[in-house]
């Protein structure tokens, strides 16, 4: 009986084993073996799939993109070091030390223009920035003739002084339109003595104040090869640009990267209105808002979901009284200014105040309808998308974006929620209350009215 019952169990043992067997034979037969892992399936290609990054042994960023069929090579190429590091009492001098690298060259755009390339250039709060389209057979000619300014060239005395009388020139030739002089006052008003606070230009005083030395000691502090990035995009390959970089910029010196951190602006605990008088005016040149959250916070992109969402709310609250209103969220490093623009009637601008003050405040609070967050959503994505390749692998470098971020932007727009809108603005809101600043006949629109 015992025997039997073994005998059973043993039985019963050989048939699974065969019949696991004769499975496992036939799963292989049809290409199904569950034994081995399945193997993921490749991501589809993208715009960006053959972007290819590298660095020069200074610590210089390369990133390209070839594109065989593009006609010409743009250079895009940024030192991360903009006018948020002028000195203090010397506004202008990130500026001023561009234009006097440049002065060394006075026909550059001559020279590239006889290759067939273009050249523009500018300095921002950021950043100092070239921005350079040649054909690609002259590549190499273009990138030593920008290398001689910012590697090899040293700060001359001549270059100095014809640079700082141009300027000076410029400035006092040149009338600030009303718009111009109102940005000024609000960033001054909003940040205070914060780098972001003071314009890019400098002024008279400023700039007749700055001496060569300062120009000297801002290259060799900013300018270093391990704080540049160079985007090339274009029919040319990466190792093209990796030979070219590496001969000619190569030898750029890299040193100590300068933190970009300051003292915080001063926190504003109520409505604070800055009327300026400008009786040349025919209206009311108006900017307000609070300090916002930077390009690389989580947040950025509902603060711009509800720039669209304000702008959209003051023009329908102030019946059309607005000549011209937009609201932005600016992409910074350190937090940007969240505000507002508007040109006005001389008699509609307090009625306008008091309308912004209550639609700033009901961001926090006020219910935001599906088909609003829709619209907006909408709207932001089909900007994102409509930007550029190399657009984006610019504000990657320089933001320290992530480097998926593109294709990332559209799903996190998606992604965002009326609770979300309501809570990074209260957030906002809580933290500093409305600046605004009014230029123009503010003592006949104000007279009675705070």
């Amino acid at each position: 009986m015992r025997f039997s019952k073994i005998f059973s169990i043993f039985t019963c043992c050989l048939l699974m084993l065969a019949l696991g067997t004769v499975w496992a034979a036939s799963q292989k037969k049809d290409g199904k073996d569950s034994s081995q892992p399945t193997a993921p399936k490749p991501l589809p290609p993208t715009p960006y799939s053959n972007v290819k990054r590298d660095s020069l042994l200074n610590g210089l960023q390369i990133v390209s993109l070839e594109r065989a069929g593009d006609s010409a090579v743009k250079i895009d190429l940024d030192i991360h070091a903009g006018a948020m590091y002028d000195l203090v009492g010397k506004t202008g001098l990130a500026k001023l030390t561009q234009e006097t690298l440049l002065a060394t060259n006075p026909r550059l755009k001559e020279e590239l223009e006889s290759l067939q390339a273009k050249i523009d250039w500018g300095v921002d709060w950021d950043t100092t920035w070239f921005h350079i389209e040649t054909p690609a057979n002259n590549f190499e000619a273009v990138l030593e003739i920008l290398a001689r300014l910012l590697v090899v060239e040293n700060v001359r005395a001549e270059s100095f002084k014809r640079a700082q009388q141009e300027h000076l020139a410029r400035i006092k030739s040149s009338q600030p339109s009303l718009a111009e002089r109102t940005q000024e006052s609000f960033l001054k008003a909003l940040y205070g003595d914060h780098p972001y606070g003071h314009n890019i230009d400098g002024n008279e005083a400023t700039i007749e104040g700055i001496k060569q030395g300062d120009i000297y000691d801002f290259m060799k502090r900013l300018y270093l090869a391990n704080d540049v990035s160079a985007i090339v995009v274009g029919n040319i390959s990466h190792e093209h640009a990796m030979r070219a970089f590496k001969t000619f910029f190569g030898g750029w010196t890299k040193g100590q990267i300068a933190p970009s951190t300051f003292r915080a602006p001063r926190q504003v605990n109520q409505l604070n209105l800055v009327k300026i008088e400008a009786p040349e005016a025919s209206g009311i040149e108006m900017r307000g808002g609070v300090l916002g959250v930077k390009y690389t916070d989580p947040d950025f992109l509902t603060t711009e979901l509800m720039a669209r969402i304000l702008a959209t709310r003051l023009k329908k609250n102030t019946g059309g009284s607005a000549l011209e209103l937009a609201v932005k969220s600016a992409p910074r490093i350190l937090p940007g200014p969240f505000f507002f623009t508007a040109s006005v009637p001389t008699d509609q601008a307090p009625a306008l105040v008091r309308r912004v003050t209550e639609d700033f405040a009901a961001l926090a609070a006020s219910p935001i309808s599906a088909e609003e967050l829709a619209a907006v959503k909408s709207e932001l994505a089909n900007e994102y998308s409509s930007r550029p390749v190399e657009y984006y692998l610019r504000e990657i470098e320089v933001y320290a974006l992530p480097r998926n971020f593109p294709e990332k932007v559209g799903p996190r727009i998606e992604k965002i929620t009326a609770e979300d809108l309501h809570r990074v603005a209260k957030k906002m809101i809580d933290a500093n209350a409305l600046t605004i600043v009014a230029v123009g006949k503010v003592n006949e629109s104000f007279k009675s009215n705070p």
